[in-house]
Parts: C-alpha cells; sequence; structure tokens
C-alpha cells in the first residue's frame, strides 16, 4: 500500500482506478441539535443522544461566546447544517458568513452570503470560459477580469451545463437581495434584515451543495459504490470536474484504505499493483 496525494493525473496505469473527492467539508451540528428524541427510545440510546445534543451546545458556546447564547444556539439552527462540499476557495468565506449570522450580525452576514454569491459566480466563469472558447455563451464573459453582471454569468453557467435551472433560480433570488442590501433604500430595517440574511445565507448553501457535492448519481458519480461516491470515467472530461474536483480528488483502484492520522483527518493508501491483476475496469466492472 502506498499513500495517495490530492489530485494525481491519470497514468496510462491507472484504468482500474476512479478518482474519489476526499477533500470535504461539512458541519452536521445544526441537523442533530434539531432532531427529536423520543421518549420511547431505549433509555442508553435516548442518553447518548441527549450527550451528543449537550456537547454541541457546550461547543457553540465555546466557539461563539456565551453571552446571549441560547439566541445564538438558536440562529446555529435555523442556518441548517453546512453543506457537503468539495474543499475550494468558497469553504472560509462561507463559514464566515454563517459565523457572523450565530453571533447576530445579520446585516454582515447577508452582505457576506451576497458577495459570496457574486465571487463564485467569477470563479466558476474565469475558471471554466477558456474550455469554452467556441461556445456561443462565452462571448458576453470572456474578457473580463470581474464580472459584476450575474444575469450573464448565470447564463454563461447554464449554457454550458454547469448550473441546471432550479440553482439559476436559486442564484437570481440571491442576486435580487444582493441588489437590495448592497443598494441605498429605505425597505432595508433592523425589522427585517434578519431574515433577509437567513434566506441569503441558506441560498448560497443550497448553491454550494448542489454545486460542489462530493457524492451522487449517474451520470456524474458511478453508482453501486455504498460508503463513497466516485466520479465516472465520463465526468472526468468535462471542464468543470477538471478544473474543480480533481485537485480535491485521490485516484484509488478498488483496493484502497483510509488510515487515520495524528492531525485527526483520514489519510488515503492504494494498492499500486493493482493493475497488474486489473488493467483497466468500466466503471460497473469497478463498482
Amino acid at each position: 500500500m502506498e499513500q495517495i496525494a490530492f489530485g494525481l493525473e491519470r497514468s496510462p496505469d491507472d484504468g482500474c482506478r476512479r478518482y474519489l473527492a476526499h477533500a470535504v467539508s461539512f458541519d452536521t451540528r445544526a441537523r442533530i441539535l434539531s432532531m427529536e428524541i423520543d421518549e420511547s427510545w431505549d433509555d442508553e440510546v435516548r442518553k447518548g443522544w441527549l450527550g451528543t445534543q449537550q456537547g454541541i451546545r457546550m461547543s457553540l458556546i465555546h466557539e461563539h461566546g456565551n453571552a446571549d447564547h441560547e439566541r445564538k444556539i438558536e440562529d446555529f439552527q435555523a442556518i441548517g447544517p453546512a453543506p457537503w462540499t468539495i474543499i475550494d476557495k468558497h469553504n472560509v468565506f462561507l463559514k464566515q458568513a454563517r459565523s457572523a449570522f450565530t453571533h447576530g450580525a445579520y446585516y454582515p452576514a447577508l452582505v457576506a452570503a451576497c458577495a459570496l454569491g457574486e465571487r463564485l459566480l467569477n470563479e466558476l466563469v474565469i475558471r471554466l470560459r477558456d474550455d469554452y472558447v467556441g461556445h456561443p455563451a462565452t462571448a458576453s464573459v470572456a474578457t473580463q477580469t470581474t464580472i459584476t453582471d450575474w444575469v450573464k454569468c448565470i447564463a454563461a453557467l447554464v449554457d454550458w451545463g454547469v448550473l441546471d435551472d432550479d440553482t439559476a433560480t436559486v442564484l437570481n433570488e440571491l442576486r435580487k437581495l444582493r441588489n437590495k442590501s448592497i443598494h441605498y433604500g429605505e425597505h432595508l430595517s433592523g425589522a427585517t434584515i434578519r431574515d433577509d440574511a437567513l434566506s441569503a445565507v441558506r441560498s448560497i448553501q443550497s448553491v454550494i451543495e448542489t454545486v460542489f457535492a462530493p457524492h451522487g448519481a449517474p451520470p456524474r458519480f458511478i453508482s453501486g459504490t455504498e460508503g463513497h461516491s466516485f466520479l465516472s470515467l465520463a465526468s472526468e472530461q468535462e471542464p468543470f470536474f477538471k478544473r474543480f474536483y480533481l485537485p480535491a480528488c485521490v485516484l484509488v483502484s478498488s483496493n484502497f484504505e483510509m488510515r487515520p492520522t495524528p492531525e485527526d483527518s483520514m489519510a488515503v493508501f492504494d494498492d499500486k499493483t493493482y493493475q497488474d491483476e486489473y488493467p483497466s475496469l468500466t466503471d460497473e466492472e469497478f463498482a
């Protein structure tokens, strides 16, 4: 077994291997806090879950401060779990927007979520547009060093097949919140700011979880691999996956292992002789 680094390019000997998204981020504490613990459950099971919830509450108080902590915990639950996502440039900024909302800094959270939407659109368009030089949708976003027109970005990404219609709709709603929050007007007040901030944070989380999910179904992911999601061979040829997913992936055979590290992460090891017996596998054979 040999430890595998992130983002390795496929070689002629790797026909038996597939990419596994391993540099991922998620936070399910809000979902666990919202769990209903039924009185009918076994006593030990109930005690276990109650202890888990109490541990999460204490960790949030430690993270965000004791002052007004009940309201902070309620707001943390309101924004829901942080999305399952591959690690890219958006992760740090999303965490900060979530933290601002939890602290009760609703306007900073609102502006941060909206700004992250615009930044994310720029990341997608600018990193992908060279792969779509001849595409009709590329002309409107081909040369700018930064793009403030959300409509053009969204249209190009939909036409390139990077965004689906539902995600485009969410981004357009976030665009309206961005304009409402940035430009002066009497419509924005302290009475409504929490609702707008909550909507903005949930919207950008929805976009990130849809676009950058580290797991899924065909055609982008292989079916029949319970416990892990591997990119299909065909999806590796898509520019979006080349630019965003492969750097967060490890290339492994079916005979791989995950081992804990001193940094509380998991290192990936693979059988480097696997191709001797299985030089090439289809996705179905790999599964």
